[in-house]
């Protein structure tokens, strides 16, 4: 008789789960939640918050949700940012680890897997990979990532250098710092990584490209310049980085 080896089994991933902020996405909303459904290992939960959007987006996401048992539509009376958003979505989650995809990125196969890949979880609080930028219909461009794995406090100085499409973070620590400020309509992923860090969440980097980071036609969320300068400047004045930028 022949010898059959077993079959090697993928590894079991800890249980996430996504979040979804959209704001006037209806046509591109299905692709986020298409490459999250279509991970070796899907999330138990998919939460996508509509955020007062004036398009067709609470359709969509009602739609999205009909199909697919794991995903579940929120759908706000009114716009109040993708922090609120955010957090509104966290709040239906259970899971210990969960994942903020921007509406109009998309996870890239085998995302998850690398996100929360063992010995990573072990240790790390945020786990953020890279990510390729899609200008219009355009091909994906070379892989990149704000954050060199290096020291993330003095990353962190130089600007918004983690977004949210390409990380996942531990539960834990987003309770412990309360979620996103909803008082921040931009800059808001770079105040959450900060207190994250200030409050001594670990931070690892690894090397796969996890999401495409797309450029689509549509409102932008923070597109202010001035009210970006004013919140840029309130990040750098938190004391777990002013000493550093003042240094």
């Amino acid at each position: 008789m022949p010898h059959n080896d077993p079959i090697p089994l993928a590894p079991v991933l800890p249980a996430y789960d996504v979040v979804i902020p959209c704001f006037d996405r209806a046509h591109v909303v299905a692709d986020a939640v298409a490459s999250v459904l279509a991970q070796s290992q899907p999330p138990a939960r998919i939460v996508i918050v509509d955020d007062g959007s004036r398009d067709a987006s609470g359709a969509v996401i009602r739609g999205l949700a009909a199909r697919h048992a794991s995903v579940e539509a929120m759908v706000l009376p009114r716009n109040a940012g993708a922090s609120n958003a955010r957090n509104v979505g966290a709040a239906l989650c259970s899971s210990p680890w969960i994942a903020f995809l921007d509406s109009d990125d998309v996870w890239l196969p085998g995302a998850a897997a690398a996100l929360l890949a063992w010995p990573v979880t072990e240790t790390a609080d945020v786990i953020v990979g890279r990510f390729a930028r899609v200008e219009g219909g355009g091909a994906p461009g070379q892989p990149e990532c704000g954050w060199d794995g290096d020291d993330i406090r003095r990353a962190l100085t130089t600007g918004g250098v983690i977004g949210p499409s390409w990380s996942i973070v531990r539960r834990a620590t987003f309770d412990t710092v309360a979620g996103f400020d909803p008082s921040f309509h931009n800059c808001n992923d770079w105040d959450f990584y900060t207190r994250a860090a200030a409050a001594g969440a670990g931070f690892a980097r690894i090397e796969p490209t996890v999401a495409l980071y797309r450029t689509v036609a549509g409102h932008r969320l923070v597109a202010d310049h001035a009210i970006g300068v004013r919140n840029a400047a309130r990040v750098l004045a938190h004391p777990y980085l002013a000493d550093l930028v003042a240094s």
